[in-house]
């Protein structure tokens, strides 16, 4: 909301916290400012995006970049930590063995009691219902009644007093530092028609947004990065999951033109989506050249050596990171790496050249309050070529899944390129007995003598092996993953984990398979991208159960909101 719409009661709970967290107040401004046509025009060069970082200059560090997807400060998250330990005492959760952080320091002790007045002061807006799981918002606000965050009545009472409520989660809101609260949804003025009406999608989500205590001045127009996506600011978002755009796939890498065009298409599709996704991922195998497969291929090989292998791969690497440039920059772009990127046995050496790229091959990132880990799936499918990298990703893997335990993330989502399993997690190998025939654009090259009887990729060739899923899955299942998306299968399988996470398989944006072993599925298969729809519940999630509710609660997901996906 603009300042102009900002109450004084709000604005000082602002100016007090950023004095508590940075020693500075509030940037020196009016309380209110003229809405004029000057002020309308001069929006922070956050507002807009021409040219934002792709690729190598984005994936770094284990995260993504983008001005649009900021993550947490080391002081956000210690700062967020402290909040979440004081509301599960609130609630009798965790018992002092349980705390994740103690807080120790004078400094901090009085920074959380502040905040604690400030979460208290912000607690319960006039006319707050609380976020219904269909998103059913009245759009009504009311801060100018309460009483000034300073006061004594927003303190917290002392712990053992009978006569204190607390009623932090009473009202089905999330237990963490965020809250959302409602507004007036706005209308469009006369002038406004006259002109072509406003985005409402856009004025509407950015007036959904939340109260957060780490923020400390969020005074612009769009949603706040205040706590770089620990919390959630929207009821819900959305994202999108694109697999295999393999350019050269089609014609064995004699042009890639074909795979061009269907990128090209998906990219118009999602710059047309309205309101935008929070982010894309491209679940693997974005390019189809690597010395490897053709090295397999022997003297059938069109290609003489790996020097040749090497220039068509990042031609093809290159057109691709073109193409994708077309993408809307205002929509983060997460690219994974497939074992047509770094090879079936990947090496040090193939996963730098994806690195040099296309950035870190494994990281992760905040995103409205869900936590998203993106992961190199093709060292858990062979990691014999490059044992120590994979024990690297396994190790910083369990890490980052603790974390997001510890910071009550609503939802934890895992991207990758090779599906875990295909259709049941305890499937091995000789349970996998189906076919997906070669391509018919291959030609006749493919098929045997008898050309009633086509080759093809057996099912076992697609899932991740059981020795090294389990390892992966047990990780997943102790921490409640929600949903895993992959591709590499190059056709649509949606299938369940038995503690219920969603193991969702998406088909390619090159050529589609169609395996003989596959069960009826409800979607059609065929060649697209998918939506993804996360709708957070006023349900809290596993960490912020009791002690007794979490024993009870093994073995599901995070119950922090759930999904929908075409």
């Amino acid at each position: 909301a603009s300042m102009a719409s900002i109450s004084s009661s709000e604005l000082a709970q602002k100016d007090l916290w950023s004095r508590i967290t940075s020693g500075k107040p509030l940037i020196s401004r009016p309380l209110t400012r003229p809405n004029t046509e000057e002020n309308s025009n001069n929006a922070d060069d956050d507002d807009v995006l021409s040219v934002v970082p792709r690729f190598a200059a984005a994936q770094y560090g284990r995260t993504i970049h983008h001005p649009r997807l900021k993550q947490p400060t080391p002081e956000q998250e210690n700062l967020h930590l402290s909040i979440l330990v004081e509301n599960r005492k609130n609630i009798g959760g965790v018992d002092s063995s349980e705390s994740i952080t103690s807080v120790v320091d004078d400094e901090e002790a009085l920074a959380l009691k502040l905040s604690r007045a400030l979460m208290k002061g912000s607690h319960t807006p006039r006319n707050f219902t609380g976020c219904s799981s269909d998103i059913d918002m009245k759009y009504q606000v009311g801060y100018d009644n309460m009483p000034s965050p300073t006061s004594t009545l927003c303190f917290p009472e002392a712990r053992n007093n009978p006569s204190y409520n607390y009623d932090f989660a009473d009202e089905g809101d999330f237990i963490g530092t965020c809250k959302f609260i409602e507004f007036e949804r706005p209308q469009m003025s006369t002038q406004q028609k006259e002109h072509g009406g406003i985005n409402l999608i856009e004025e509407v989500h950015s007036k959904e947004r939340s109260s957060c205590l780490i923020d400390s001045n969020n005074t612009g127009s769009r949603p706040s990065n205040c706590c770089g996506g620990l919390e959630p600011h929207f009821p819900f978002h959305s994202f999108v999951i694109c697999a295999d755009t393999q350019l050269g796939v089609t014609s064995q890498n004699v042009e890639w033109e074909t795979e061009i065009e269907y990128a090209k298409k998906a990219i118009q599709t999602i710059n047309s989506l309205d309101p935008p996704p929070l982010f894309v991922c491209v679940c693997g195998d974005l390019v189809d050249m690597q010395y490897s497969f053709e090295e397999n291929k022997g003297y059938s090989s069109r290609f003489k050596n790996k020097q040749e292998c090497d220039e068509v791969q990042a031609k093809q690497n290159l057109d691709f990171q073109n193409v994708f440039s077309e993408l809307n920059p205002e929509i983060p772009l997460v690219c994974t790496c497939g074992n047509h990127d770094v090879s079936n046995r990947p090496t040090p050496a193939s996963i730098q050249r994806y690195k040099d790229f296309f950035g870190d091959e494994y990281l992760s990132f905040w995103a409205n309050g869900t936590y998203n880990i993106v992961l190199n799936s093709v060292l858990f499918a062979n990691p014999s070529g490059a044992p120590q990298l994979f024990s690297n990703q396994l190790r910083w893997l369990e890490h980052q899944l603790e974390y997001a335990h510890k910071h009550d993330a609503k939802m934890i989502f895992v991207y990758g390129h090779h599906p875990w399993f295909l259709y049941d997690e305890n499937e091995d190998t000789d349970d996998l007995t189906g076919l997906s025939p070669f391509p018919k654009e291959w030609g006749k090259s493919t098929f045997l003598e008898d050309e009633n009887k086509p080759t093809g990729f057996k099912d076992s060739y697609f899932a991740v092996p059981k020795k090294y899923r389990m390892t992966a899955l047990n990780l997943f299942r102790k921490y409640g993953v929600n949903a895993a998306f992959t591709g590499h299968f190059h056709q649509n399988v949606i299938s369940k984990s038995s503690w219920g996470m969603e193991h969702i398989i998406t088909s390619s944006l090159s050529v589609v398979f169609d395996s003989s072993g596959k069960p009826k599925q409800e979607e059609e298969n065929g060649r697209g991208l998918r939506l993804v729809e996360v709708h957070l519940d006023k349900a809290t999630c596993v960490a912020s159960m009791t002690k007794v509710e979490r024993s009870s609660k093994k073995n599901e997901v995070r119950r922090g909101g759930t999904i929908n996906h075409h």
